[in-house]
């Protein structure tokens, strides 16, 4: 008798169902390029979490911009990676660093429906006195649409109206 051969069975980790977006670092396969002259500006998405062994804590955060103008993206990693136009439309990476980090402040408003647009303008890698480096960037925003108002739940008054007993204390 023949052996019959098991096929395993089709993995599902790698794949999303039908009109499902991937999120996190691989949603946008390129990053800004930090290189002198270097400008983004694009529509905000969001900040994202994502491992990271260079990190002392084992994680980093990112952000996702949706470009409005054209610029220059690394794709691919370290040596290997390559640098060429990112069109608009694209959706790139951009780490979240002591001049970006400002852009997180705008997540409540996004949360709650508003739109920014963002400015990145990469002007020079400058050293620190601990011998690291640090790209010295100009980063701004512009509101596209406002964030919806919170609006503060009515828990009622306190103030007893709605009470069913008299002065007495005795419920009617």
């Amino acid at each position: 008798m023949a052996s019959k051969k098991s096929t395993p069975a089709p993995s599902n980790i790698a794949r999303l169902p039908e009109g499902f977006t991937r999120l996190g670092s691989v949603t946008a396969e390129a990053w800004f390029s930090l290189e002198p002259g270097n400008v983004m500006q694009g529509k905000l998405l969001g900040v994202f979490e994502r491992a990271d062994k260079r990190s002392k804590t084992g994680k980093s955060e990112f952000f996702q911009v949706e470009l409005t103008t054209e610029t220059q993206a690394r794709y691919g990693r370290g040596q290997k990676a390559t640098v060429k136009t990112a069109a608009v439309g694209s959706i790139l990476n951009l780490n979240c660093g002591p001049k970006t980090s400002v852009l997180k402040d705008l997540m409540p408003d996004i949360r709650r429906g508003g739109d920014y647009e963002v400015y990145v303008n990469c002007k020079e890698k400058i050293d620190l006195q601990n011998g690291n480096t640090m790209w010295d960037m100009d980063v701004g925003s512009n509101m596209l649409r406002a964030p919806k108002a919170l609006e503060e739940p009515d828990f009622g008054g306190g103030d007893g109206a709605d009470d069913k007993s008299d002065e007495s204390g005795t419920e009617d």
